[in-house]
């Protein structure tokens, strides 16, 4: 988080024209090092002078001469990034210090010259980093012929010293070569994919922004044409679908923009891997949200089912960082008492994630966002979801759930993020209400119906968990068998439908719980549920797949889980199913009952 002091200088330094985010985001970065080598070299020298006992040799004076032309580089270097030219700064800067090594080796030879490689190294990450992997390969080729050069001055005065072996000055060009190859593929490799992924996340952004400009141009065309009748078709039609997908995958591209801008942080590359790794968490996340806002225009039925507040909040909140600025204080508390709720978890987060959205629009980069869960009379649970931004006048309180209704300027907003909103909780029997006044900040306050669960529910320690695990996909099924033994489960394994239903038979008394694939290729998706209960009537069966038929939403005691799904999430959906069937939550005919509600 920025302190209030620096926060000038960061503006300053981000200040930086043009279009292209990666080269801003680098000159940020550069001006920093040009800014250190700027004001550290000219003070380094005095203190030199000072110490020596003797006057400057001619070494001394080219030293003096060569960090003076590297000085003046980088300054020159910030001037330009400051007009935004940051790619040739960074070649003026390179070809500096290139300059400063060429003269350097070549006065003292390679020997005298290894003790200080920064200049090198500089050169090198530089250019691979800001200038491309063309630009790495040629400097690491001019660096090779460097070292060559500087060996053969050595060679040279050993020869003229009458030095039994000459050919040592050249001992320590292989090795310098080899070492700096290494870092150079390494540096080859991080940038390629680097680069690769974020025109892939740029590519991806174009396509989304024009279907939100196709669909907010069809939504402005319909309030221009229809009668308040019409108006209410067309939230029923455009709004739950076309509206949703426009808003809310302006969310998630908030969430792998929040990863992205890690790499403003650091050129290390591992923090640059480890970015890129986040912004593929986050679009598998969008991908599943996306999945979610399509059920609700075919009108798949919502999977409903206890749900702990206190544990999913604190998912959401990881996702919720992302969103909001890094200066944005994030609370979250859940009362003891008020934990349980019985929803649709995809369906919640994506609540959460339209009431966030409009809270950052809302408040500064250093404001704060609160989500408190707390006790209602009548056996609910009330959440509240409080920003200190600048609050809403009285006349937009009153229609701040009608769909359509934006405050936003053209073509920034679709006003249905609240709307969608609005219909999920008013479909599970809940209540929603909205406290704001002008410079105060807002307040949603969402009221839903509680679950009381048996007391010592919370944690269902017991011995290994026996789970029978079908996948046809060899790979798959061994990584899954690994994580799964990892977390307690003793797992057999089956790989095709004959032999899965084989053993359900066999294990019958034994087995806790079935995790199996829909389609195995020598089954009927359609019935293969039905198959299994005919052994496993009451075992809890967690089926892991791409499409779902309707029915199987009916089914008793049945989680699911959609492909692709990582390891970790495979395990955490287990134990969810695992501690319903355990607590006794939903049994028989309520599930079925529980699945038909919206």
């Amino acid at each position: 988080m920025t302190t209030p002091i620096l926060r000038p200088a960061v503006r300053w330094l981000r200040a930086i024209p043009g279009n292209d985010d990666t080269a801003r985001g680098n000159g940020v970065a550069l001006q920093l090092l040009m800014i250190m080598i700027g004001v550290t070299l000219p003070l380094i020298w005095p203190y030199r002078i000072a110490a020596l006992t003797n006057p400057l040799t001619q070494a001394d004076w080219l030293d003096l001469a060569t960090d003076t032309m590297v000085v003046l580089a980088a300054w020159i270097g910030v001037a330009r990034i400051r007009r935004g030219f940051v790619q040739g700064a960074t070649r003026l800067f390179i070809a500096a210090m290139l300059l400063s090594l060429v003269t350097t080796y070549l006065e003292r030879g390679l020997i005298s010259s290894m003790l200080d490689q920064t200049y090198v190294v500089l050169s090198i990450v530089l250019g691979g980093l800001i200038l491309g992997r063309q630009a790495l390969w040629r400097l690491y080729g001019t660096v090779i012929l460097l070292f060559s050069a500087a060996a053969s001055v050595d060679v040279m005065r050993f020869a003229a010293r009458g030095a039994e072996h000459p050919m040592m000055g050249a001992v320590n060009v292989l090795p310098l070569a080899l070492s700096y190859l290494a870092i150079t593929l390494v540096l080859d490799q991080c940038v390629s994919t680097l680069r690769g992924s974020i025109r892939s996340a740029e590519q991806r952004g174009i396509r989304l922004a024009e279907t939100n400009r196709v669909l907010e141009a069809e939504i402005a065309a319909h309030q221009k044409s229809r009668e308040q009748l019409i108006h209410a078709q067309k939230v029923e039609a455009v709004g739950r679908l076309a509206g949703g997908v426009a808003h809310d995958f302006n969310n998630i591209l908030s969430v792998i923009e929040g990863y992205a801008e890690a790499r403003e942080d650091s050129d290390d590359p591992a923090v640059l891997r480890s970015a890129l790794y986040g912004v593929a968490a986050a679009a598998r996340r969008g991908a599943a949200i996306s999945r979610k806002l399509l059920s609700f225009g075919r009108r798949d039925v919502a999977r409903v089912e206890v749900i702990d507040l206190k544990r999913n909040l604190r998912d959401v909140k990881h996702v919720l960082r992302q969103l909001f600025s890094h200066s944005t204080t994030l609370g979250v508390e859940v009362s003891e008492d008020a934990r349980y709720i019985r929803f649709d978890p995809e369906q919640l987060e994506l609540m959460i994630l339209n009431i966030a959205a409009n809270a950052r629009d809302a408040m500064q980069p250093d404001g704060s966002f609160d989500i408190r869960v707390t006790p209602a009379s009548g056996g609910r649970v009330r959440m509240a979801f409080r920003d200190n931004g600048h609050g809403m006048p009285e006349s937009v309180r009153r229609e701040v759930f009608e769909p359509f209704f934006t405050t936003k300027p053209a073509h920034s907003g679709s006003g249905l993020g609240l709307a969608v909103v609005h219909d999920l909780v008013r479909g599970c029997d809940g209540s929603i209400a909205v406290e704001s006044q002008e410079g105060y900040g807002t307040t949603i306050f969402i009221e839903l119906p509680a679950v009381t669960m048996p007391a010592g529910s919370d944690l269902l320690a017991g011995p290994l968990v026996h789970t029978l695990l079908v996948e046809d996909e060899d790979v798959l099924r061994e990584m899954w068998r690994k994580r799964l033994e990892a977390e307690g489960h003793l797992v057999v394994e089956a790989g095709s439908a004959a032999t899965a239903l084989r053993l359900a038979s066999e294990l019958a008394h034994n087995l806790n719980l079935v995790i199996t694939d829909l389609r195995l290729g020598d089954n009927e998706p359609a019935s293969w549920v039905e198959d299994l209960r005919v052994s496993l009537p009451d075992v809890p069966l967690l089926v892991v797949s791409s499409h779902f038929p309707p029915s199987i939403y009916q089914a008793h005691a049945v989680g699911i889980l959609h492909k692709p799904c990582s390891p970790d999430m495979l395990v955490a959906e287990a134990g969810r199913l695992l501690d319903s069937s355990r607590r006794g939550a939903l049994h028989g005919e309520d599930v079925a009952t529980a699945a038909h509600r919206t």
